[in-house]
């Protein structure tokens, strides 16, 4: 056996032992006398040996030159580069910095004005579906302005605004109306999902353009387009997504143009931009910046007090993140909305009523957090809830005041208002319920102290126990659910389920689950009787009427509201005959017919 660079009774280097002392991982040693049989332990064993270099040898053939490899790569990214070049998706002399911007990038969506080509990468190139005609965007801006906007005005698009002039000024916004109002299922999907891949290359072109101010995107635009998304893009049901993660990209906006409030002082921004330079800390943008006119003002009140109310919203629907941090300039903001006329902006008035709601929301379910993490494993004193119970009747007389000072004029259909007056009540009264069960007694004392009517009544009467308060609690949530989700499905407007936001999804949906839950459980409190609830809320039933609701839409099969009203009939028929639906007796009849302003009925047990 030859083996080179091995002389006698010496060990071969690593990597040339035979193939037996190889497999038995031995020392291979050569022989003393130099005999070509073999290494001395095969010579020994009387086994063949058979050295590993041409087993090697074989496999370094094997290996392709690295120079040719390159070459190989060479040619067939300049064949790619030609047939790209050939289909007029990149120019022979332009700039190839950018990969990524394919034939969906020259849609025709906005004119030449456009701050910033969107980049996107798409599979559905010049697909016509996307091509949207003159007579189409009027069509889908009236459907838009008439139908939908009213459910969620945190935006002014006045009648003499035209399509072409919206296409124009926000391009971002008007391809999310487009999304919105479009009535093909097929034809929303593909272009809600080129409107998000658009959003998400221009945000992320944002971060990577800091040190540029050409060819930028107006923040304004992007924020509508984005909210405007997640009020009636339905990606919740189309993609199974959440929608906190959007919602976050549209509060990380709208912080970054400070509409929730001033930036730091120019002499604290000078030295805070030494430590982070091309960050929002310099003078130019907190100092320097133009007195905004009129509209611009109002414009952006409302776009960041509807991020307020969508950021709420979604964080208590998902349990998931944390809502727009309420502001005083945010205060001073709605309070120039709320002193709008009618001439200027026919939907401020409803909008303000909408904002001034979902903050008192917002507020109680702070409190009831607050309240849970205060207490923890130490038990409560009866004075523990107090500041509690203080604040939280403070936010059910605010809402009560909001409620009579509603003028019967109001330009707004009354169902939206009552809807979101009851959505309030509900968030209140459920919060009032959860600090009532830590120390229940407080409730029949507070109330005995803030009520001067009844005191006389209440000191020489004993049948306000806790039990009794702690019931009167949830009959009150029974009452403002019932009255919430009647007037979401009250039609009186003639608005339709069409242009119902998440805002009133999420109404709705909080109603339902709270009825289900007080109408099915005795956890929500051992003194409850659900038997008591199922004989005046009927769930299945509810559950018809919005399946009827979103049927009524006239969409196709699978468009979103075909999809779930058949999610809602399902559930329906699982419900049918069971013990829950057979206690309700007659209660669908009587539900139905309820009008909004109809006090709910109280039990007998209760009155006594």
């Amino acid at each position: 056996m030859e083996r080179s660079g091995r002389g006698p009774s010496h060990s071969g280097p690593f990597g040339l032992a035979c193939t037996s002392c190889f497999k038995s991982k031995c020392k291979c040693v050569a022989r003393v006398d130099g005999g070509g049989d073999g290494c001395q332990r095969c010579h020994r064993l009387g086994k063949p040996c058979h050295p590993s270099d041409a087993l090697r040898r074989r496999a370094i053939e094997k290996k392709t030159n690295s120079k040719g490899r390159i070459a190989d790569l060479e040619s067939k990214l300049e064949g790619l580069i030609s047939r790209l070049q050939s289909r007029h998706v990149i120019d022979g002399d332009g700039d190839v910095d950018n990969p990524g911007e394919t034939d969906v990038d020259h849609v025709d969506w906005s004119t030449g004005n456009t701050p910033r080509a969107i980049t996107t990468a798409s599979a559905h190139e010049h697909e016509p579906q996307l091509d949207v005609s003159e007579a189409e965007a009027e069509s889908f801006l009236s459907t838009f302005r008439s139908c939908m906007l009213p459910h969620f005005a945190f935006m002014h698009l006045p009648t003499s605004l035209t399509g072409q002039e919206l296409q124009h000024d926000r391009p971002f916004l008007f391809r999310a109306i487009v999304c919105a109002a479009s009535p093909s299922a097929a034809r929303g999907r593909a272009l809600k999902r080129a409107l998000c891949e658009a959003m998400l290359q221009d945000r992320m072109n944002e971060d990577q353009d800091l040190s540029s101010d050409n060819h930028k995107t107006d923040p304004m635009d992007l924020l509508l387009a984005l909210l405007t998304y997640i009020s009636w893009g339905w990606d919740h049901v189309l993609n199974r997504g959440n929608l906190s993660s959007l919602m976050a990209q549209a509060t990380s906006l709208a912080c970054e143009m400070r509409l929730d409030g001033p930036g730091p002082p120019p002499a604290d921004a000078q030295i805070m931009n030494l430590f982070t330079p091309g960050a929002a800390f310099s003078p130019s943008t907190s100092s320097s910046k133009s007195i905004p006119t009129k509209h611009n003002f109002l414009e952006q009140q409302r776009a960041v007090l509807g991020c307020f109310v969508l950021s709420s919203i979604i964080s208590s629907y998902y349990s998931q993140g944390d809502a727009l941090r309420w502001t005083p300039q945010m205060e001073d903001g709605l309070a120039a909305i709320a002193c709008t006329t009618a001439k200027d902006c026919p939907t401020d008035t409803n909008f303000a009523l909408q904002v001034r709601l979902q903050l008192l929301a917002h507020r109680s379910l702070h409190i009831r957090h607050q309240q849970q993490l205060e207490q923890g494993p130490v038990a409560p004193t009866e004075m523990s809830p107090l500041p509690a119970l203080i604040a939280l009747t403070t936010l059910q007389g605010q809402r009560q005041d909001l409620q009579l000072a509603l003028s019967p004029a109001t330009t707004a259909p009354r169902s939206l208002v009552m809807a979101h007056i009851h959505a309030a009540e509900l968030s209140i009264c459920e919060a009032m319920h959860a600090v009532n069960a830590i120390v229940p007694v407080m409730v029949s004392q507070f109330a005995r102290m803030t009520n001067a009517a009844g005191a006389a009544g209440a000191r020489t009467s004993n049948r306000a126990t806790s039990r009794n308060e702690r019931v009167h609690c949830l009959w009150q949530c029974v009452g403002a659910a019932q009255a919430c989700a009647a007037a979401l499905l009250d039609d009186e407007a003639g608005l339709g389920f069409k242009g119902v936001s998440f805002v009133q999804w999420a109404q709705l949906a909080h109603c339902l689950v709270a009825l289900k839950r007080l109408t099915t459980t005795a956890e929500e409190d051992p003194a409850w009787d659900p038997a008591a609830a199922r004989g005046v809320v009927d769930v299945p039933g509810l559950l018809a009427r919005v399946a009827d609701k979103l049927s009524a839409v006239g969409e196709e099969e699978e468009g979103v509201f075909a999809r779930l009203a058949g999610a809602m009939r399902a559930a329906c028929e699982d419900a049918v005959g069971s013990v829950v639906h057979d206690a309700a007796g007659g209660a669908a009849e009587a539900f139905r017919g309820m009008k909004v302003d109809d006090p709910w009925p109280v039990p007998a047990a209760w009155r006594a």
